[in-house]
Parts: structure tokens; C-alpha cells; sequence
């Protein structure tokens, strides 16, 4: 492989990763601070606006538990009227010694006091479904959330992949000046031609060009990272994660699954409602006041009043459309549970895809240890047999290139294998 067909294959891999480019102009030197992937997924979870969604969650649910738990404060109401009749209650016959005078104007002013005793259930099940929806709801964020955690892995992994293509320029840029240095000594003897020095100079000129666009890249990337961790890596070194690290592909943690356990609570606390809502309920009331008349509708003055009870109320409503409603439920009960199958389903497929990605990355990773070797070898060979004359300089170009070539292959598969293993961890919902 040339060396434009490496690096056409550098950039088909970034934009794999779904990372963009633009310029950098520091170099390499960023060994000022050292951070791990690890750390820069924190960050970027507690940096990202959405988090600060799952406090509004934890207050709206306080606020609505604090509001079904109110249905047993005891109820007061005062109420008060004054009326006037245009007719009242009058004896139809005359009693001896008594006399029936109802007032035409009438007044009364009382308090009245419920106290539920029983409510079958209303109250505690409206608990537990605000419990239950608030888990929905933050079962809902932590899944948008985990999202990012690709985003920031690709953007790490591509830095740490334009770091390893730096350092392979680096090293290619020795190799040139050596061959140069070498070059302007046999032309001192006359053993070289100043074409041979050119073509060498154009190597060079070409690797400069590349180690630019390679630093304008990881610009534009520590940018996008600084954005997504709410920090500046602009000085900061990046950990190289370790690529041994084994992932149970068979075993799946992903914020999915207790988003539908979430959904299946909220659908128990749904059906609890349904029941509570045919019971009976029974309140204790207390009533008392002060008016004319009294409770004595034939006495004509003030007096104070007071009633106790116990009052049940029924509302059968709600058993004309149970049956449906309960079947409702099922059927929701039902599509959660698919949903979950389906998910898993697909999850093990690409679990089972990524695990042979990374298999293959570490059998390339092995073979290409036995090529850098080989061609360094022959690009040696190559020099000694320049230095007798013996090939032309065109073939030592060839030799060096290839060597590069396989150093660059290299780096990319050792950063594809990283890219492997944590599309594999966030599949399976590893960290």
C-alpha cells in the first residue's frame, strides 16, 4: 500500500468515527496534562444540558407526592348565608298554648370538617404511579444520555489515531533527512546526482505537507472534545486506553433494559389504580355553626348546631369500562415486553458482529508486527545497496515508503481494534 492509499484509509476510518476536521497549529507537545477516556466521559455526561433534566424529574415528583399525599389532610370549609323566605312553614291548624312564628329571613354560618378514613387504595396507588412515571421519565434521560458517551469515544479515538499518524510522519521524516545527509555526501564524491537529492527533498516536502493537514485535524477534534467535556484539552496529553481489556458480550447493561423494568412498574402502579378506583371510600365529616333556626326547625331564635357522621361514597362509573381497561393494560404490558425481546435481539446481533470486528483487528495487529519487521529490513538492505550503487534512488523511495506504509497500517488497526472494543462495551452497556 502507498502512501496516499493509507491515508485515504486514515480518513475513511475518522469519518467512520463520525468526526469532523479543521486546523491545529500546536504540534504534539501536550504532554503539559495527561487524561483518560474514563474522565472525559464523565465530564462530557455532566456537562451535556440534558442532565440537568433528572433534577426537574426528582422535584416534579416531590411536588406531585407531596400532592397525593394531601388527599388525607382533614378537609375545612366555613360557609355562611343569610336567605329571606317568601314563605315558610306554617301550622295548618291552631294547638292551644302554642304558636308556630317562622321567621321569613334566615341565617346561618358553619364549618365543616372531612376526614377520609377509607379511601380503597385512591391515594397509595396515586403514590406509587407518580414513583413509577418519574422512573419512566428518568429512565428516559439516562438513555438519551448514554448516547454521547459514542460521540466523545469516537472524537477520543480519533485523536489518539491523527496522534499515532504524527508520530509515524515523525519517524518517516528521520528516515528522509538520513537518506538526504547520505545523498550530500556521495554527491561530494561524485557518486550521486543532485536528481537523486531532489527526489528526496520532494519526500520530504510531502511528509511536511502531511504532518500539517494531520495537526490541522487534531485541532478541529480537541475542539470538538473541549465542546463535549465542557473543558479545554487543548494542553492535555490523552491516555491511550488498554486493548486487552476482555468484554462479556454475552452479558447486556444497557439503560434500556431498566427503562422498560420502569415501564412495566408504571404499568402495575396503572393496573393498582384501575382497582382503587371501584372501591368504596368513607369519610368521617363533622359539621357545626350558629344560626336562626337551629337544628329545631320550630324554634324561632339562635341557637348553635353540630353534626357527626360517617358518609361512603360509590362511583361505579368505572366498572362499565374495567373489562376494556384492563385489557389495555395487557396489551401495553405486552408491547413492553416485545419491545424488550426486540432490543436484545438486535443488541446480541451486534454485539456478536462488533466481537468479530475485534477479533479481526487484533489478527491484523499480529501480522503487521511480522511486516513492519520485514520491511525494515529491506528498506536497510535498500540503503546499503544504494550506498554500492547498485539500485537507483527511486527504489530506495519505494522501500522507505513501504516501510512507512506498514507502520501507518499499523496505527490504524491498533486504533481500529480500540474502536472495536468500545463500540463492543457500549453495546453491551460495559463501562
Amino acid at each position: 500500500m502507498k502512501r496516499f492509499e493509507v491515508i485515504a484509509a486514515l480518513a475513511a476510518a475518522l469519518m467512520s468515527a463520525g468526526v469532523a476536521s479543521a486546523q491545529y497549529r500546536d504540534g504534539a507537545d501536550t504532554a503539559a496534562a495527561r487524561v483518560t477516556l474514563d474522565a472525559c466521559l464523565d465530564m462530557a455526561r455532566e456537562n451535556y444540558p440534558q442532565i440537568r433534566q433528572l433534577g426537574l424529574i426528582e422535584a416534579s415528583e416531590k411536588y406531585d407526592l407531596s400532592i397525593a399525599a394531601s388527599t388525607w389532610i382533614p378537609q375545612l370549609s366555613v360557609s355562611g348565608k343569610a336567605t329571606w323566605q317568601s314563605d315558610v312553614v306554617e301550622m295548618p291548624f291552631e294547638i292551644p298554648g302554642f304558636e308556630l312564628d317562622m321567621p321569613h329571613d334566615q341565617y346561618s354560618l358553619t364549618a365543616s370538617l372531612t376526614q377520609h378514613i377509607w379511601d380503597g387504595g385512591a391515594s397509595s396507588s396515586k403514590r406509587a404511579a407518580v414513583k413509577a412515571d418519574a422512573e419512566v421519565s428518568r429512565g428516559q434521560t439516562e438513555v438519551s444520555l448514554y448516547s454521547v458517551r459514542s460521540r466523545v469515544q469516537n472524537v477520543y479515538l480519533g485523536i489518539l489515531l491523527l496522534d499515532e499518524q504524527i508520530s509515524q510522519n515523525r519517524l518517516l521524516m528521520e528516515s528522509l533527512m538520513r537518506n538526504a545527509d547520505e545523498v550530500k555526501a556521495m554527491m561530494d564524491n561524485g557518486m550521486a546526482y543532485k536528481s537523486d537529492l531532489d527526489m528526496v527533498n520532494v519526500n520530504i516536502l510531502d511528509c511536511r505537507q502531511q504532518t500539517d493537514a494531520l495537526c490541522a485535524d487534531r485541532a478541529a477534534y480537541v475542539r470538538m472534545l473541549s465542546l463535549l467535556t465542557g473543558q479545554d484539552m487543548s494542553g492535555k496529553e490523552l491516555a491511550v486506553p488498554s486493548d486487552a481489556e476482555a468484554v462479556d458480550a454475552a452479558t447486556v447493561l444497557r439503560p434500556e433494559l431498566d427503562l422498560y423494568a420502569a415501564r412495566m412498574r408504571q404499568n402495575e402502579a396503572r393496573m393498582k389504580q384501575l382497582n382503587a378506583n371501584i372501591s368504596p371510600q368513607f369519610d368521617l365529616t363533622l359539621q357545626g355553626g350558629f344560626g336562626r333556626p337551629g337544628l329545631n326547625m320550630l324554634e324561632n331564635e339562635f341557637a348553635p348546631m353540630f353534626v357527626a357522621g360517617v358518609k361512603m361514597q360509590w362511583n361505579i362509573a368505572p366498572l362499565y369500562t374495567r373489562k376494556n381497561d384492563i385489557r389495555k393494560m395487557e396489551i401495553q404490558r405486552r408491547d413492553i415486553e416485545l419491545e424488550k425481546e426486540t432490543f436484545l435481539f438486535n443488541t446480541e446481533l451486534d454485539a456478536a458482529q462488533q466481537q468479530t470486528e475485534v477479533d479481526k483487528a487484533r489478527m491484523m495487529l499480529e501480522r503487521d508486527d511480522e511486516i513492519i519487521e520485514l520491511r525494515e529490513s529491506i528498506r536497510r538492505a535498500g540503503e546499503e545497496q544504494y550506498r554500492n550503487g547498485t539500485i537507483k534512488m527511486t527504489d530506495l523511495m519505494d522501500m522507505t515508503d513501504d516501510e512507512h506504509d506498514a507502520r501507518l497500517a499499523r496505527s490504524v488497526h491498533h486504533i481500529q481494534l480500540l474502536m472495536a472494543i468500545y463500540d463492543l462495551k457500549n453495546t453491551v452497556g460495559q463501562k
